[in-house]
């Protein structure tokens, strides 16, 4: 089986406009306005009036997944993914700033090697992907901002095109900001199956994306943050690479399986409408003169069956005072399985999936993020991210990443 497994497959399944180099960067984000007695806003654009000048970031993420005996006991979970990432923002005029980002994937999973026995299937080595997005911002006046973007992505066997758009709208002298956004994803798919077969050509899958969401300054040393998002997929929502283990005691050992379990493989069938709902919110607090304590949370449920909820504090600090700037997180998360999950099948139900992520599981992850402001132009960043699964799965992201004002 091609199995790009857990956060690969979940990626994929989802389409999100966020890639895992993206979702590395925006946890960096640290608060030294906050520290200083500020409160920054981070949703907020503004004009910049230098038309010519913008920045440029640069990034390198790995992720790493390990297999402790855990998740789907038929096969080996292991996964590494590494990803530069480009991003840029330019002012073009006093109004209006151009942004953009280019990224690439380079993924192998240990049970990829499974297919080398198909010479047709040509992902069996691995998986690169190639995702641009590019897009404008517009400050129509100064309480209200407009943007767009377009993006596209590529792989062997799949291709996504994306387009979407957001209002902004502040109050209160700018205490007060409301955010609207939309975003439409259109994928195809090649469908190749975990035995390499070709043979039932390609289909397509569609996300549509709305958020909400609410920034206020409730003092001068705290602010918070609300949101939504609600997204309805439909189409081939299934991996095509993914399979199920039917077990038969009267058959021998099947040596295709990492257990060498008795039994047989068969597709992976889900429902064809996913609906999905995530509803979250922060709040960040300036508590003496260099630190900063923020606590996080997150509830989503879905049309699959799939209820979660996340805890998340951190904690930021300036280690030196406007030059280093470190913060410590946390997240707990618990979820329950899909409708149609399940860890051993002795018949072939019409709907049905092994995939770990759609399974009953809870996470403890530890992470830690530096930034050093070099100059006023200059920044680094480093981070790094543990997580520890219930289902015997663990994962650690690292990433470092420059950014250049010019």
């Amino acid at each position: 089986m091609l199995l790009k497994t857990g956060w690969w497959a979940a990626c994929r399944r989802l389409r999100t406009s966020l890639s895992f180099g993206a979702v590395l960067m925006a946890a960096t984000v640290a608060a030294p306005a906050l520290v200083r007695g500020q409160v920054p806003l981070e949703a907020e654009f503004e004009g910049t009036g230098h038309p010519g000048h913008g920045t440029v970031e640069a990034h390198l993420g790995i992720y790493d997944q390990t297999d402790g005996g855990g998740g789907n006991p038929f096969l080996d979970e292991a996964l590494t993914v590494i990803e530069p990432v480009v991003l840029f923002d330019y002012d073009v005029t006093p109004r209006s700033k151009a942004h953009g980002e280019f990224s690439y994937d380079h993924v192998s999973s240990a049970s990829m090697k499974r297919l080398s026995r198909y010479p047709q299937q040509s992902g069996a080595s691995g998986d690169d992907y190639f995702g641009a997005r590019g897009g404008l911002d517009y400050q129509w006046n100064e309480r209200t901002t407009v943007g767009g973007f377009l993006s596209g992505s590529v792989e062997y066997d799949y291709w996504s095109l994306g387009v979407g758009g957001n209002l902004q709208r502040s109050f209160n002298d700018h205490d007060t900001s409301l955010q609207l956004s939309g975003n439409f994803f259109y994928d195809t798919v090649d469908i190749i199956r975990f035995n390499g077969q070709q043979n039932e050509g390609t289909d397509h899958r569609t996300s549509l994306t709305g958020s909400v969401g609410l920034y206020q300054v409730l003092d001068r040393h705290t602010h918070a943050q609300l949101g939504a998002t609600f997204t309805h997929q439909s189409g081939f929502l299934e991996t095509a690479f993914n399979s199920v283990v039917i077990e038969d005691p009267s058959r021998p050992p099947n040596p295709v399986l990492d257990n060498r379990a008795r039994g047989f493989e068969v597709t992976e069938e889900l429902p064809d409408t996913r609906d999905r709902l995530a509803v979250f919110g922060k709040v960040r607090r300036h508590v003496g003169r260099l630190n900063a304590l923020e606590l996080g949370g997150r509830y989503y449920r879905d049309s699959w069956g799939i209820h979660s909820g996340s805890f998340e504090p951190r904690l930021y600090r300036w280690v030196v005072e406007e030059r280093l700037n470190a913060h410590v997180r946390y997240r707990y998360y618990d979820q329950n399985g899909a409708d149609d999950f399940g860890s051993h099948f002795t018949s072939i139900p019409p709907l049905r999936t092994q995939d770990s992520d759609l399974g009953p599981l809870h996470s403890n992850s530890y992470g830690i993020g530096l930034e050093w402001v070099r100059d006023s132009r200059t920044s680094w960043t480093w981070n790094l991210d543990w997580v520890d699964r219930s289902d015997g799965l663990s994962m650690v992201f690292g990433a470092i990443g420059v950014r250049r004002s010019f």
